[in-house]
C-alpha cells in the first residue's frame, strides 16, 4: 500500500477557559492534521500539537509551531515518503530520522497516520493491531492549570464532581501558591483523591527544590513531575524527598527512558507520543519502563481528537501505562459528557465523542484504527492558513 501524498493543515480550536503552566506562553489548542492518502484509497489521519517554548531540558530539544511542522511534513518529509509502503512504519521512521534530524512532533503526526493505516487495512480498531487490550479503558486524570488557589480549587472540585478521583495541578510559577492549592485540595476531598503536583521544571535549582517538596509532604501528594531540569537534578531531588518523582521534560525518547534509569531520577515515566516521535517511539520508551518496573501515563499538549484517539490506543494495549492519564475527554460541540473533567475545548474537528464508563474512564473508538473520522465542515471552519 504506497503513500501517494501527504497533507499538513493547521487549525486551532476554541478553549473552555484558559489552561496554563510554566513555561506556557502562547496557550493550548493549537494543531496540525496529518491526512496520509494511499493508493488503495485509504487516508490515515495524524496529529501534532505544536509549542514553540517547550523543548525538554536545558533546550536541548527545539520548539517547534504550526509552521515549522507543515514545512517539515510537506516541504522536507513528503518527498521522500510518497512512494513508500506505508505498512513498512519502522522503515519510514528510519528514512524520517535521516531525513531531517529532531522535529519529533512532526514525525509523530506522520507516525501516528501510518498506524491509523495499519488498523484501516487490517480492519481492526488500533489497539488490536498493538497487541489487544491489556486493560478497558483508560482513567483520566484533569489537569487544573495555573490560576489562582480559589479557582484552582473550583475547577478541581467540579471535575471530581463529574466523577474523575485523579488531578494534575499545574505549578511551579509560586511555590506559596502550589502548597496552598495542594494543601486545599487535600483538605477538602482526603486520601481519596490522586493528588499529582507538575512543576515543568519550575522549582529550580536541587536545594530549593527539596525545600520546596518537603514542605508539601504532608500533605500527602502522591507523585511530582519534573520539579527541576535535568536528569542528574531530578535524581538529586529523588533522593532528598519522599514523594515520588514523574519524569517528562527529561524523557522524550527510549535513550532518555535509559538514562533516567541508570541514573535512578524517577519513579515513572510520563510518555507523550510526540515527544518520542510516535507511537512506535513510544512502545520504545514504555518497553524501557517496563523492564525497569516503573510505571508510566500517557500525557502530551492536551490533544484534539485525532491525537486523543491515539492516546487511549495506545495506552489501552499499553501494560507499563498503569497510572491515570493527563489527557481530554473528546468530544464535539453539545456532546460533551462532563461539564469540567478533561473537557478542555468548545468543540473538536472528530464527528462523535470518545466513550466513558461509570467510574469516568475513557473507552477507545472502536472502529477500525484510530477509529475517528473527520468534519470537514469544523476542519474548514477552525482552519489557520499561515500564508500557504
Amino acid at each position: 500500500m504506497k503513500v501517494t501524498n501527504i497533507k499538513a493543515i493547521p487549525y486551532r480550536l476554541p478553549i473552555r477557559r484558559d489552561f496554563g503552566w510554566a513555561g506556557l506562553h502562547v496557550g493550548i489548542g493549537n494543531f496540525v492534521l496529518i491526512r496520509v492518502r494511499t493508493d488503495e484509497g485509504l487516508e490515515g489521519l495524524g496529529e501534532a500539537v505544536p509549542l514553540a517554548e517547550w523543548g525538554g531540558d536545558h533546550n536541548r530539544r527545539a520548539g517547534e509551531t504550526q509552521e515549522t511542522v507543515v514545512h517539515v511534513v510537506e516541504d522536507l518529509l513528503r518527498p521522500h515518503l510518497v512512494g513508500e509502503d506505508a505498512l513498512d512504519v519502522e522503515r519510514i521512521t528510519a528514512r524520517m530520522d535521516a531525513v531531517v534530524r529532531g522535529h519529533s512532533y512532526a514525525k509523530a503526526a506522520i507516525d501516528i497516520a501510518l498506524h491509523d493505516l495499519l488498523g484501516k487495512k487490517a480492519g481492526l480498531p488500533l489497539y488490536k493491531v498493538l497487541g489487544g487490550a491489556f486493560r478497558d479503558a483508560v482513567p483520566v486524570a484533569h489537569m487544573v492549570g495555573l490560576m489562582p488557589p480559589e479557582e484552582a480549587v473550583e475547577e478541581a472540585a467540579a471535575a471530581i464532581a463529574d466523577g474523575v478521583s485523579s488531578l494534575q495541578v499545574k505549578g511551579g510559577v509560586d511555590p506559596s501558591r502550589d502548597e496552598t492549592v495542594v494543601g486545599a485540595l487535600r483538605e477538602r476531598f482526603g486520601p481519596e483523591v490522586w493528588l499529582r503536583l507538575d512543576a515543568n521544571q519550575g522549582y529550580g535549582e536541587v536545594s530549593s527544590a527539596v525545600r520546596i517538596l518537603r514542605r508539601m509532604e504532608p500533605m500527602g501528594l502522591n507523585f511530582v513531575e519534573q520539579p527541576v531540569s535535568g536528569v542528574r537534578q531530578l535524581a538529586q531531588v529523588r533522593h532528598e524527598v519522599r514523594t515520588p518523582i514523574i519524569a517528562d521534560e527529561s524523557c522524550w525518547d527510549a535513550q532518555d527512558a535509559l538514562e533516567c534509569v541508570q541514573y535512578e531520577a524517577m519513579d515513572a515515566i510520563s510518555i507523550y507520543l510526540a515527544k518520542a516521535g510516535g507511537i512506535a517511539g513510544a512502545r520504545k520508551v514504555a518497553a524501557v519502563a517496563w523492564a525497569a518496573g516503573l510505571p508510566c501515563d500517557v500525557n502530551g499538549s492536551i490533544e484534539s481528537g485525532v491525537g486523543n484517539a491515539a492516546n487511549v490506543h495506545f495506552a489501552i494495549a499499553t501494560p507499563a501505562v498503569s497510572l491515570p492519564c493527563v489527557i481530554p475527554v473528546t468530544a464535539p460541540a453539545g456532546t460533551a459528557p462532563f461539564a469540567t473533567a478533561g473537557h478542555y475545548f468548545e468543540d473538536d474537528i472528530v464527528t462523535r465523542a470518545f466513550g466513558v464508563t461509570q467510574d469516568s474512564a475513557l473507552l477507545p473508538p472502536e472502529g477500525a484504527g484510530l477509529g475517528v473520522e473527520i468534519d470537514d465542515e469544523k476542519l474548514e471552519r477552525f482552519r489557520v492558513d499561515h500564508g500557504r
